[in-house]
């Protein structure tokens, strides 16, 4: 999945969000937004944005309830505040918001220019890099780190078919930060390499548990760049996977087109060793590289994600439907299984699931959650302990 920033804009006018869109989108960001209250709320709890660039005014409320939504709801990453009222109401505000425990980030008067927009933004991906720059390894040893699962469900019958483990840092200073903030710089070092151990290590364990509960899962994995330049790794996997008596085919290691492309002929040798060993292998983010289907045809994958952004404009984009129903073409016609991830209401599920799809992923079907509360969720759905994929 995209490691971008992703931002959420909210604002009433539809042409402020586009330029705010266009300004942010330069710098590297991923942005939504919203027009409205309650698309606000569910966007909030749907994108797990990083920074929230907030409106004080939207019609049918005012900026302070958004702030005590935002600290009610345990916000915890950067706020920022924009107003066509003067400078001192947005202060009052930022001082209203800090006091709630959120983290105010600045205020933007309207009209604000493009430059004054980067810097508020650029301070915001500082704050980002500096906190990536902290001791990942440290983090490991002080048992900060924790994974999150994500359901993938069967569209006919919506049973759990595996989960896609996701990783978390719960920083002591910033509460839980989602991979944007700490990720990109382990790519950059080795150090991601010993992160992928413990997040291989982890989330094993705990489909152990969940098969000694009944419930026979498949456990998708992200994979770096780096992962896939260590020739250790295949074995090593090999060992954790014999040790705790797991069948290395329920194991689903994925990686970007991106990632597979920064060194093709060894990527290509060590994705077969592990292939060869049984494991599964993923594309991820299939269809918004240059070199997807050469990628599709050296390496022996078994399973291709659609990029999410086809998927969730497939409900009003009709080209994005095209992609979407030729993506699942190729991939059944090449013997894959393809997954729909971003997959966030009904209609975009169903038309998935006529698409023929095999597997759904996203808010919709089920959130990101801890191991406790993915096993209660598994304990709803009985039918999920006795089917496989």
């Amino acid at each position: 999945m995209s490691s971008a920033p992703r931002l959420l804009v909210v604002d009433d006018d539809k042409m402020i969000r586009t330029y705010l869109r266009g300004a942010a989108e330069g710098l590297g960001y991923e942005v939504v937004t919203a027009g409205e209250t309650e698309e606000f709320r569910q966007l909030f709890r749907s994108v797990q944005p990083d920074v929230v660039l907030l409106d004080l005014v939207i019609p049918g409320t005012d900026g302070i309830e958004m702030l005590k939504f935002l600290a009610a709801a345990h916000c915890k990453v950067p706020v920022v505040l924009m107003s066509g009222l003067d400078e001192r109401a947005i202060h009052a505000a930022q001082r209203l918001g800090a006091a709630h425990g959120l983290r105010m980030f600045g205020g933007l008067e309207k009209p604000f220019d493009r430059e004054m927009l980067e810097t508020v933004l650029k301070r915001c991906g500082l704050e980002r890099r500096n906190v990536a720059g902290g001791n990942l390894l440290e983090a490991i040893d002080r048992g900060e780190l924790r994974l999150h699962y994500q359901p993938q469900v069967a569209p006919l019958y919506r049973w759990a078919l595996g989960v896609e483990a996701l990783l978390r840092w719960e920083h002591p200073e910033y509460g839980l930060l989602m991979p944007a903030y700490f990720l990109p710089m382990a790519e950059k070092s080795d150090v991601i390499c010993s992160v992928t151990r413990w997040v291989c290590s982890e989330a094993l364990t705990q489909l152990t548990r969940w098969k000694r509960e009944g419930h026979d899962l498949t456990l998708s994995i992200n994979l770096s760049a780096r992962d896939i330049k260590d020739g250790s790794f295949p074995c090593w996997l090999e060992e954790q996977v014999r040790s705790q008596d797991l069948d290395p085919s329920r194991i689903i290691l994925e990686l970007t087109e991106h990632e597979a492309m920064s060194d093709i002929d060894q990527a290509l040798e060590l994705l077969t060793r592990l292939r060869l060993k049984g494991f599964q292998l993923s594309i991820d983010d299939f269809g918004t590289g240059y070199s997807s289907l050469a990628m599709l045809q050296q390496v022996p994958f078994c399973e291709l994600k659609i990029d999410k952004c086809f998927v969730m404009q497939s409900g009003v984009d009709p080209e994005a439907r095209i992609i979407v129903k030729s993506v699942v073409n190729l991939g059944h016609t090449l013997g894959l299984r393809v997954v729909a991830e971003g997959v966030e209401e009904e209609e975009i599920f169903v038309r998935m699931r006529d698409l023929e799809v095999d597997v759904i992923q996203g808010y919709h079907t089920g959130r990101p959650m801890s191991a406790e509360a993915l096993g209660k969720w598994l304990a709803k759905e009985p039918m999920a302990a006795r089917r496989t994929a």
